[in-house]
């Protein structure tokens, strides 16, 4: 079956561990991709903001699932979003209600992305320039209290807990909404609270249908939990050698690390031996 997409994840993936992109080595590769009619799509748990901000002019050029599959952007254009219902927000904001601050608990919405009066974001540092984080405050919605009547539609919401925690903070929330909602990790103990079935597979899935393509059709890259749907529904599934044990283990391979450039790596190769 003929490559016709290539999914990949960003923070872990294609960004190096210092959360930039080889802009110069990617354009090229998107040269190429062009060429031979192969859409690149970036399947992310971050925002489309963050996203413009890292491919810069390149932003045009690919396809972005965002907030792990909720929003679906083609060439700058907003395809289709899926929010969450009022009764599921407020059992939330109920449910966190009096540690926002600590866990550093984010609502992404439609109007952005919110959180309490008083967070602090803890480790950025470990994957994003100075310049990215003070970016990151600014178009940071600081409120008093988080009120679904802000929101405009939720999207996801996330959390940062500490790899320590990480796994009890996970089977809290998965117990807590009996199914309808989902908690993932997305790395450097950071979960993603995601609505039950919407997910990157789920994204790149209404894409297919779009363009009339088939799963096998797909390569895609990741190294998170939130990962594995992707990686599952992919004809060629990459881990990345800096992956989860859990996301190696539904991978048909072995991508070199996000520190080695590893998706650049993988793709110039493949492009050269297709010739």
């Amino acid at each position: 079956m003929t490559i016709k997409l290539i999914a990949t994840d960003m923070d872990g993936t294609l960004l190096d561990p210092r959360g930039q992109l080889d802009l110069p080595r990617l354009e090229k590769i998107l040269d190429q991709l062009d060429e031979r009619g192969i859409r690149f799509v970036i399947a992310t748990g971050n925002e489309v903001h963050r996203m413009r901000q890292l491919l810069e002019h390149l932003a045009s050029r690919v396809i972005l699932v965002v907030a792990n599959g909720a929003r679906i952007f083609e060439y700058d254009t907003l395809l289709q979003a899926q929010t969450w219902d009022d009764a599921m927000v407020d059992k939330a904001l109920l449910h966190f209600k009096g540690r926002e601050c600590r866990d550093q608990f984010v609502v992404t919405s439609m109007n952005g992305s919110f959180v309490k009066e008083g967070t602090v974001f803890t480790d950025l540092e470990k994957f994003m320039t100075p310049e990215m984080i003070e970016k990151l405050y600014q178009r940071t919605n600081f409120v008093d209290e988080l009120n679904s009547d802000l929101f405009g539609g939720v999207l996801k919401m996330s959390m940062v807990v500490g790899e320590e925690r990480s796994s009890s903070v996970l089977q809290e929330i998965n117990d807590l909404f009996d199914g309808r909602v989902r908690a993932v990790s997305s790395g450097y103990g950071c979960i993603d609270i995601l609505q039950a079935g919407v997910h990157k597979a789920w994204g790149l899935e209404e894409l297919l249908k779009r363009w009339d393509l088939t799963s096998e059709q797909i390569m895609a890259f990741g190294d998170s939990e939130n990962d594995i749907e992707m990686l599952e529904l992919a004809g060629i599934a990459y881990a990345m050698e800096n992956a989860d044990d859990n996301v190696k283990a539904v991978a048909t391979a072995l991508a070199p690390a996000n520190s080695q450039a590893g998706v650049y790596q993988i793709l110039e190769k493949w492009l050269e031996k297709e010739g």
